[in-house]
């Protein structure tokens, strides 16, 4: 990996719009399993408004925001993993499992790719497999 390698990766749009879509229009199971009776009152379009807008506030956080960088210094995946500190990675299904330095001990984290495309998880499994293969410590 160069110097200036530094590798970016988003969540899959088509991830984020689904979620987006189950979270503002999860109100109507209340009317389908009749919980809520028909016709909507005005508590009812207060409901929908707010998941609405916890449903464009969740597409607006994770749709230009980074779920995944590698570069010289480590990895950032909801928290930093230092390169120093990585020994070995692994793909797995939809995840990648990472032996690491963790309080003295050599200890594996496996972080999940769930909210990357195909090709995404695969490029990532790729990346931190040809860079993480040292050998661990006993």
């Amino acid at each position: 990996m160069g110097d200036e390698a530094i590798h970016t990766f988003y969540s899959s749009k088509p991830r984020v719009i689904h979620m987006a879509l189950n979270i503002a229009l999860s109100p109507i199971l209340l009317y389908l399993l009749g919980a809520w009776a028909w016709p909507p009152g005005l508590p009812h379009y207060i409901v929908f408004g707010l998941t609405v807008l916890m449903a464009l506030q969740y597409t607006r956080t994770r749709w230009r925001a980074p779920r995944l960088v590698l570069d010289e210094t480590g990895l950032y995946c909801g928290a930093f993993y230092a390169a120093e500190n990585i020994y070995r990675a692994e793909g797995t299904i939809r995840s990648v499992r990472l032996w690491m330095l963790k309080d003295g001990k050599v200890k594996e984290k496996i972080i999940s790719l769930g909210w990357a495309s195909r090709d995404d998880c695969r490029a990532i499994q790729q990346l931190l497999v040809d860079r993480f293969q040292r050998e661990i410590p006993e």
